[in-house]
């Protein structure tokens, strides 16, 4: 990290993720997705929701990939296309890499069903509303989207954070 050495303990840090997400081939997918773009320093965001009805109040009808929404025009509707009915257990880890580098998050449910992607998140105020997050629009939306679900941010700085219920669990 930053050319540098540092001890973490990744396993004990994989096997809380594991456990939050609560199948092992999801868990896998995403976390080795976050790691490549760790490795090469390209930010993302993996949003694993706890209940997949509650979708609409983090994301905008337009960024859902299924639902009654008006058709736009543009690169990012034809992937809505090829990507709709999909899970992130059927596909490359580079697929998963490219869709979480768009501008936005990647939204799942618990049965890895893709639910949108370059998702831009609608804010909720964290819970301890005295708490300042400090940290950029990226730390924001997952402290937010993790009142929803579990959160697997990539920092462009090459950092890996897991998020859950408003805190970070840990950062690789």
């Amino acid at each position: 990290m930053d050319g540098r050495w540092h001890l973490t303990d990744a396993l004990s840090k994989y096997q809380a993720w594991e456990a939050a997400i609560g199948r092992p081939d999801l868990a896998a997918r995403l976390f080795s997705a976050g790691l490549n773009l760790a490795e090469g320093r390209r930010g993302g965001m993996f949003v694993v929701l706890d209940d997949p009805r509650r979708a609409g109040r983090l994301v905008s009808e337009l960024d859902l990939l299924e639902g009654d929404r008006q058709t736009r025009g543009g690169a990012k509707n034809q992937l809505h296309y090829l990507l709709r009915k999909t899970r992130a257990t059927e596909l490359s880890t580079a697929v998963l890499e490219s869709i979480a580098q768009i501008d936005g998050s990647v939204v799942l449910d618990r049965d890895s069903k893709l639910l949108a992607f370059g998702a831009i998140l609608r804010h909720v105020p964290p819970a301890d509303e005295d708490a300042e997050i400090g940290e950029g629009g990226r730390t924001a939306a997952s402290i937010g989207a993790s009142q929803f679900g579990t959160v697997l941010m990539v920092s462009e700085g090459g950092q890996l954070s897991f998020y859950q219920k408003g805190h970070r669990v840990w950062t690789i």
